[in-house]
């Protein structure tokens, strides 16, 4: 499996796995894909706690094997073996991961002479036992080493040459292999999606619709529900990221997000999320009282079930997309103590499933998947792409006789200086709801339908007319 390794001839080149060679940690990503319930036998784990943690990445390696091409590469790490084998030089891959995963890996990439892991569930291969493992395979003759922890101190003192990643060892001997560092506030704002939390104005909706638009502690009271459901909202992307770890490596361009690429550790991710989440409850509780904290917390509830199940369901994802953003709605209006109006909770449910389709349909037009294979933790087949258009368009279509009803409705109401201008609106949402159609039939939308309006300047225009509608038909007396 490995070559003899001559030490006559070159400098050996020792390079560490997790968070060097990869920029994931094998036994982080099994151990919490275990707790979530992804990899079978929970319980189980329990009785191998008392051995520590060479006893936990035993078991993990046997229950859990790692798979070599998933994970996320370091170029910088790879040009420097591919120097040192151009140079004649033996390299090792000496990791505190289990011997099984560390093989694995070694056997993908056919880059190493000898490979070296954790063998005992006794003894974890990691600092001082990592180096004595070094010694014993090539005694006292000089090596480099390439590492990306504290731990790795004592063999970057013995090592020649100690090539740091992302970390840095104040040594004269460091060469900084890969700047920068893991956990950057870049790279968790990246991960955060602040550029989502556009799709969280909707909470200003009930205020607009009741007509509080002067009643400046109505508006401070949406003000801090939006800032809540938007902190809230980044930490449940973060923990979606961390569900769909595998599946987004294996996406052409979620394979970039800081989760999937290694620029955040799980631990940390974890941490930030419980942050953000528990934060945001509890300021809207202070904030807005009972009615806030409970719609904000049926969100977050909601949320979680679709990333735990729901999005791996045909038609329940969608239905609880809807529903997620329908939820935005009452957030905003029980933040503000008024209640969600029948039509407006009816039509945005249906306007949102549109929506939601339109989501669904673009991953599986662009998804190379087979016909009739299932996509990558979805429950649709390649050849439900129509079905989903059609599904889409109709419920679009559904959300705008709505409007029109909504329109006749209020011709006997006094809630609307002017009710008839409110058949326009039925205008510029008609519109809107074709062209995003045909755009992404055509290929033009990429993703999330409402991230892509949030970009669309004709998309602003378009809503801004309505809002322009709704507040002439709210405030504007009729000459007529």
């Amino acid at each position: 499996m490995f070559h003899d390794i001559n030490l006559s001839k070159a400098v050996p080149l020792v390079v560490d796995l997790d968070g060097s060679l990869t920029s994931a940690d094998i036994a982080v990503e099994s151990l919490f894909r275990c707790l979530a319930g992804k990899v079978s036998g929970r319980a189980r784990m329990i009785g191998h706690l008392p051995g520590g943690t060479a006893a936990i990445k035993t078991w993990l390696a046997r229950v859990d094997p790692v798979d070599p091409r998933s994970l996320p590469l370091r170029e910088e790490v790879l040009d420097l073996i591919a120097r040192a084998r151009a140079e004649g030089r033996p390299v090792i891959l000496a990791s505190a991961a289990h011997q099984r995963q560390v093989d694995r890996v070694a056997d993908h990439l056919r880059l190493f002479d000898h490979a070296i892991g954790t063998t005992s569930a006794r003894s974890n291969n990691k600092g001082a036992n990592k180096l004595a493992r070094i010694r014993s395979l090539i005694g006292d003759a000089p090596f480099d080493y390439v590492g990306d922890s504290s731990a790795d101190l004592p063999i970057w003192r013995e090592a020649r040459i100690a090539y740091t990643v992302g970390v840095t060892t104040r040594a004269a001997n460091e060469q900084r292999l890969v700047p920068g560092t893991r956990n950057s506030p870049t790279a968790l704002a990246r991960a955060a999606r602040p550029h989502q939390w556009a799709k969280n104005l909707l909470v200003f909706v009930p205020l607009v619709t009741a007509g509080l638009l002067t009643d400046i502690d109505a508006i401070a009271q949406a003000v801090i529900a939006f800032l809540c459901m938007s902190f809230l909202a980044s930490g449940t992307y973060l923990l979606n990221d961390l569900l769909d770890i595998d599946a987004d490596r294996a996406h052409s361009s979620k394979c970039k997000r800081p989760l999937a690429a290694g620029e955040l550790s799980i631990p940390f991710a974890l941490l930030s999320a419980a942050i953000a989440i528990v934060g945001s409850l509890a300021v809207m509780m202070l904030a807005t009282g009972y009615a806030g904290f409970l719609a904000l917390t049926l969100y977050l509830v909601m949320t979680l079930a679709y990333s735990l199940r729901l999005k791996s369901a045909m038609i329940v994802d969608v239905i609880a997309l809807a529903g997620l953003y329908t939820l935005r709605l009452v957030v905003g209006a029980a933040a503000i103590g008024v209640a969600v109006s029948f039509w407006l909770f009816l039509f945005s449910t249906f306007f949102f499933l549109s929506l939601g389709y339109v989501k669904r349909y673009v991953e599986l037009s662009k998804s190379e998947v087979d016909r009739h294979a299932l996509l990558k933790g979805r429950g649709y087949v390649g050849s439900d792409a129509e079905i989903v258009m059609v599904s889409g368009i109709s419920a679009g279509m559904v959300s705008l006789l709505i409007i029109a009803l909504f329109a006749n409705d209020m011709r006997t109401s006094d809630i609307y200086q002017t009710p008839s201008l409110l058949w326009l609106l039925v205008v510029p949402l008609l519109y809107w709801l074709n062209r995003i159609w045909m755009m992404a039939r055509r290929g033009q939308v990429d993703g999330d339908p409402v991230a892509f309006a949030m970009k669309d300047k004709r998309s602003w225009v378009l809503f801004s007319s309505v809002g322009a509608i709704i507040l002439a038909a709210k405030f504007m007396v009729s000459p007529f």
